[in-house]
């Protein structure tokens, strides 16, 4: 990526083009979950790629070029996020990257289901919650990543992350978790526990002493198990291809910037 921004900022076009469309899908993943409105996430797209085109001069590495994306992104969706809390969300595209694999009915089937359920787990979120969890449990962020992107402290942003990732997790429990027992008043925080695992921040001693918990709990094996499921669901989206229509807007953003800088030339 460093590489390729040092070209794109030496006025290399061909790596321009492909810097934007490397970016493009995460951007218009993140606008459509924070937006819950297609249409505006397209602006959202639009609105940051031509941010990045007119400021990538600017862009002086103090922080990684994804964090920097993101923040130009988020900034979008905030003016465009106002009012719309009641707005329908936007369904999750699992299924076919599902049956790109296993192409049976019965799995995209069930690739549909939890595409409604994270859909609606997500969406029910608090915005600070949903974006942490889209930054980290999505598009892989790394923790000093995305606390650049969000203009908070990384100790800030893991506390925020656990948070959201049990309530992630509450939000998801009736669906799949049925029949799980509640936890007994001896069990330890198991998502806070895992969640910090997931950070490396988890000692080699609590690590053990919890995977020993897990063995010898259903309830919070369960609970884990539910949480390992939906984030590998939302994260196996950013596999995919570029989509075409994300490749035209790419295009269309960088023509329209081009014409603009051939008139102030």
């Amino acid at each position: 990526m460093e590489e390729l921004v040092r070209r794109a900022k030496s006025g290399d076009q061909a790596a321009l083009e492909k810097l934007l469309a490397t970016v493009a899908p995460s951007i218009q993943r993140f606008g459509i979950r924070m937006c819950k409105d297609r249409p505006d996430s397209e602006d959202v797209l639009q609105d940051t790629l031509m941010t990045i085109l007119q400021h990538l001069p600017e862009f002086e590495g103090r922080s990684s070029f994804t964090s920097w994306v993101f923040a130009l992104t988020r900034s979008a969706c905030t003016r465009r996020r106002r009012g719309l809390k009641n707005q329908i969300g936007v369904e999750l595209d699992l299924a076919t990257a599902v049956s790109e694999n296993s192409p049976t009915p019965e799995q995209g089937a069930e690739a549909r289901q939890m595409s409604r359920v994270l859909t609606e787990a997500l969406d029910a979120l608090p915005a600070d919650y949903r974006e942490v969890i889209l930054l980290r449990d999505v598009e892989s962020l790394t923790a000093p990543e995305a606390a650049d992107a969000l203009g908070i402290s990384v100790d800030a942003l893991k506390s925020r992350l656990h948070r959201a990732r049990q309530a992630l997790r509450d939000a998801l429990r009736p669906v799949l978790e049925p029949k799980s027992m509640p936890a007994a008043a001896s069990c330890p925080d198991i998502m806070s526990l895992w969640s910090r695992k997931l950070e490396d921040d988890l000692d080699a001693l609590d690590c053990e002493q919890m995977e020993k918990h897990l063995a010898h709990c259903p309830s919070c094996e369960s609970a884990c198990s539910a949480l390992k499921t939906a984030l590998l669901a939302c994260r196996r989206e950013t596999t995919r291809d570029v989509p075409i229509e994300i490749q035209e807007q790419v295009r269309s953003a960088l023509r329209l910037w081009l014409n603009g800088q051939s008139q102030t030339a």
